[in-house]
């Protein structure tokens, strides 16, 4: 699904590849999007000084430097500053342990990285814009309905002051 909206999403995978396909894909689907490309959790958190609206991250971040912080890592520091944050997983990982583990530490969801992950990470981004849309509509409904209520009650102090004159 092509979209309009404009999408602040962090990525974060220490492979150049992965990361290129994955600013390519951002690209494609959502052009108005804006993407920054870290490929450590170190400097990801150190540059992060404002939420994202979205952050993909690789689960095995410590691959290529074995002192680096590992994905699992990563995400508990994210959700200790931005909790809010909806961080999906991509990982080439397939232990349905190692996913769930990653869902109870407040990851959005997780993603293996196969044939299907692209077509898997459209949905959930779709998901996740579907979901601020509706926070923003409700926001926005729940403005008017106050705006009404004080309609309502000026007009019911109007009709009682006219009545008592």
């Amino acid at each position: 699904m092509y979209t309009s909206h404009s999408i602040k999403v962090t990525l974060i995978d220490d492979d150049p590849n992965m990361s290129e396909m994955l600013r390519d894909f951002f690209q494609d689907k959502y052009p108005s999007s804006t993407l920054i490309s870290f490929s450590s959790g170190e400097q990801a958190l150190e540059a992060m000084y404002e939420a994202p609206d979205l952050i993909v991250l690789d689960y095995h971040l410590d691959s290529f430097d074995p002192a680096a912080m590992n994905g699992m890592q990563v995400l508990k520091k994210i959700k200790e500053r931005f909790p809010e944050v909806p961080v999906i997983f991509l990982s080439g990982q397939e232990k349905a342990e190692v996913a769930a583990n990653t869902m109870k530490y407040g990851a959005y969801d997780y993603v293996v990285k196969n044939e299907n992950a692209f077509h898997r990470l459209a949905l959930l981004t779709n998901n996740i814009l579907g979901h601020y849309s509706l926070k923003k509509n409700l926001g926005t409904q729940r403005f008017f309905n106050v705006f009404l209520v004080i309609i309502v009650i000026a007009l019911l102090i109007g009709i009682f002051i006219i009545r008592m004159t």
